[in-house]
């Protein structure tokens, strides 16, 4: 089989066709022969990395010109055995040609179009039948792959996308800290910021303790007052729930975490939020009891370049998930934050999901006017106040 696909800036559309149908052959056909060529080659080591051994080719074809896709389409045709063309993107010239050509070569040639946001493929005949795709999914890794990105898992950079393991225990750990958490979300914060200040960052990974001398406790007690009263309750009732140990010594006190992931939760403002959200969308299930979303990441670091392929950036979004082809990214905010949030968000979300995207707000405080205005303006889905217990019930909206 040889499908033939139409360029389209959103790159997805571009490669649906090869990763549904697996086909010995797929042609990209387009008017922007650097771009064509360059998404050919990322599209190509997405598929081997899946095991596919699609051959992908671009041919260049002049989008103003109805006659000469007429011709450059008709010539792919009689090249080519058992010709399939995807009609889920490109331009309107090149789907007229595609009708000439379906009544030029009847028996030969087949056409459909995928929605991929309902999952379904119709053919693009007299039939016009409808089918339900079934099970697939892409990763978030080939998701940022397909849009010309990296995810960066490289530790020796500052800023890279940390594994996480969501065993059944720290899944269950992350609903205990978020208990405590959504009930006061600044005094968390305030909490963390005391943790977070007493230990030597470079220790994260392999230490898993800090201690506090009882000096220092006495300054920051007069310094915060009742707010550190209230942090050390917090610290106990932890304790409680066996996230840490309290350790009073001779002239300290030492604070024993559970593991490195539980440290690490305790020690960067928002983290807990961020796995509350992830673990809200991986525990969500369809229909047929299958996983809603089949990739959940959280913390993703994206390297990208621009449309002239010059470095451009990298961003990181805190929640980033697959709902079958579609990425969702959330950003999740347990304190202030200003408009600026908005638009790294945007942003990021336009170039890696294009029009596919969903993307949300998740935030313990009430959005102002002006925010809840703007990401109204951006298409943003505003999920505020969610420290009440909400939160699933809400995701859930969004993704659905």
């Amino acid at each position: 089989m040889t499908v033939i696909e139409f360029y389209d800036k959103t790159a997805i559309e571009n490669i649906i066709g090869a990763l549904l149908c697996d086909p010995e052959k797929m042609i990209l056909v387009g008017d922007d022969a650097n771009a064509g060529k360059k998404s050919a080659a990322l599209y190509k080591k997405v598929l081997s990395a899946r095991g596919q051994k699609t051959e992908i080719k671009f041919k260049k074809s002049d989008r103003n010109d109805l006659k000469t896709i007429v011709r450059d389409l008709s010539k792919i045709v009689e090249e080519n055995d058992e010709c399939v063309f995807d009609l889920t993107g490109g331009e309107d010239l090149y789907l007229v040609a595609v009708g000439i050509i379906m009544e030029r070569y009847k028996e030969k040639v087949r056409c459909h179009r995928f929605d991929l946001n309902d999952e379904t493929v119709t053919a693009c005949d007299d039939t016009g039948k409808i089918c339900r795709i079934g099970k697939f999914d892409i990763s978030v890794e080939e998701c940022i792959k397909i849009y010309g990105g990296e995810l960066v898992t490289d530790p020796k950079r500052i800023s890279y996308t940390q594994p996480w393991d969501f065993s059944e225990e720290f899944v269950n750990d992350i609903r205990l800290m978020w208990s405590v958490c959504k009930k006061n979300p600044r005094l968390w914060n305030s909490f963390v910021a005391t943790v977070s200040g007493s230990y030597d960052k470079s220790q994260i990974h392999t230490d898993l303790k800090i201690s506090f001398k009882n000096d220092k406790l006495a300054e920051l007690s007069e310094q915060k007052g009742e707010a550190f009263e209230s942090e050390k309750a917090v610290a106990i009732e932890l304790q409680k729930l066996g996230i840490i140990h309290i350790h009073p010594l001779k002239d300290r006190v030492l604070i024993r975490f559970k593991n490195a992931q539980i440290k690490k939760c305790l020690t960067v403002s928002g983290q807990v939020l961020e796995l509350a959200v992830a673990c809200a969308i991986r525990d969500m299930k369809d229909e047929n009891g299958e996983p809603l979303c089949r990739d959940v990441k959280v913390g993703v670091v994206i390297d990208w370049n621009d449309k002239d392929g010059n470095d451009f950036n990298t961003n990181e979004i805190d929640v980033f998930a697959i709902k079958g082809v579609c990425p969702v990214f959330i950003s999740c905010k347990n304190g202030a934050f200003d408009v600026n949030e908005l638009y790294k968000l945007n942003t990021v979300s336009e170039r890696f999901g294009s029009k596919y995207a969903k993307k949300a707000l998740v935030t313990t405080q009430t959005c102002s006017h002006v925010i809840s205005a703007r990401m109204t303006d951006m298409g943003i889905c505003r999920l505020d106040r969610i420290a009440g217990g909400e939160l699933e019930k809400k995701l859930r909206g969004i993704l659905e």
